[in-house]
């Protein structure tokens, strides 16, 4: 039995199956790795470039050292804020007196901080006598206080020297300025001499214990212009303003605070006269003027000073050691 032609259609299978197990195998699924081969009539789309290892990517802007984020274990530079700065400082006065009129201390402080913690040391000989806690004072503003020379205690006689500081809000010191100096100084005296104004002093029959008819002299004269302002040696209340036409012509009698002692003032200006009796003066407060009334050869002050009450149990002592004292800084 003749067998019927073999079919050719396995065989040409057989030789397809060759061709494409030589043919190389498109790339995995996503996820298996490498690139995947471009499929025939589809678009590709372009590969985007590595980043760059090193230098400055063409176009970019370099970024400055000072703005680049620090490095691990360094700190940030902080911009330091300036410390208050002293403006002014100083006394209106040279001088001031116990129980006178206080002095006036003008001071300015600039800053950042709206106010600033200021403190005034008081100094005599070189040691601190007073540290005065001012407070909070504004700062950008003009401030005064004033000192009687009584604060915590009367302060010793003699050139004072003040020392202002403040600190602010973070505790930074004081600066002054080229204009300004933390530093002043002034005068402060328990007595004023009694005239202001020139004068000299009067010599032998003017002098206390020079004798007179039927007495002795129981002061100091001073020579001086009529009209010349006669002020209080020592703060007190007034005893007596009165008039002896045969002698001391218009008179005052200040009693002293603070001490046990009396003034007298003798032969004043007609009409010069500004206080009364019971009336309560300053150290240095103007009285009245020299003058020539009652028993007087020329203008001059006839100037007493009393231990105690004047002709009241007390007595008279000689003016001119403290007058000479007390001329020395008024």
């Amino acid at each position: 039995m003749r067998l019927p032609p073999r079919n050719v259609l396995p065989g040409a299978l057989a030789a397809a199956a060759v061709l494409v197990a030589s043919v190389p195998a498109p790339a995995s699924a996503a996820g298996s790795g490498g690139t995947g081969a471009p499929v025939a009539g589809t678009p590709t789309a372009p590969t985007a470039p590595s980043s760059p290892t090193g230098g400055t990517t063409p176009g970019s802007t370099a970024t400055p050292r000072d703005e680049r984020t620090p490095r691990p274990g360094t700190r940030k530079r902080r911009r330091s804020t300036p410390r208050p700065v002293l403006v002014a400082f100083h006394a209106k006065a040279r001088r001031f007196y116990d129980l006178g009129r206080p002095a006036r201390v003008v001071f300015r402080i600039d800053g950042r901080t709206r106010a600033v913690r200021v403190k005034l040391q008081v100094r005599s000989a070189g040691r601190v006598i007073r540290t005065l806690d001012l407070g909070d004072r504004a700062t950008k503003r003009s401030h005064s206080v004033t000192l009687t020379g009584r604060e915590g205690g009367r302060f010793p006689e003699g050139n004072l020297q003040l020392r202002l500081t403040a600190r602010d809000s973070r505790g930074r010191g004081l600066r002054a300025s080229s204009r300004a100096s933390t530093t002043d100084s002034l005068g402060f005296y328990w007595h004023r001499f009694p005239i202001a104004g020139q004068f000299t002093y009067g010599m032998d029959d003017g002098r206390f214990g020079a004798e007179r008819p039927g007495r002795l002299h129981q002061g100091q004269d001073l020579l001086a212009a009529s009209g010349t302002p006669v002020v209080a040696p020592r703060g007190g209340v007034v005893k007596t303003v009165a008039f002896q036409a045969g002698g001391a012509g218009h008179y005052i009698v200040l009693r002293a605070d603070g001490e046990d002692r009396s003034y007298v003032f003798m032969h004043l200006l007609d009409g010069s006269v500004r206080v009364r009796e019971g009336d309560r003066v300053r150290t240095g407060q103007r009285l009245a003027d020299v003058g020539s009334t009652g028993s007087s050869s020329g203008p001059h002050l006839h100037f007493e000073v009393w231990v105690g009450e004047w002709f009241g149990g007390g007595h008279a002592i000689d003016p001119l050691p403290d007058l000479r004292r007390w001329d020395a800084w008024s």
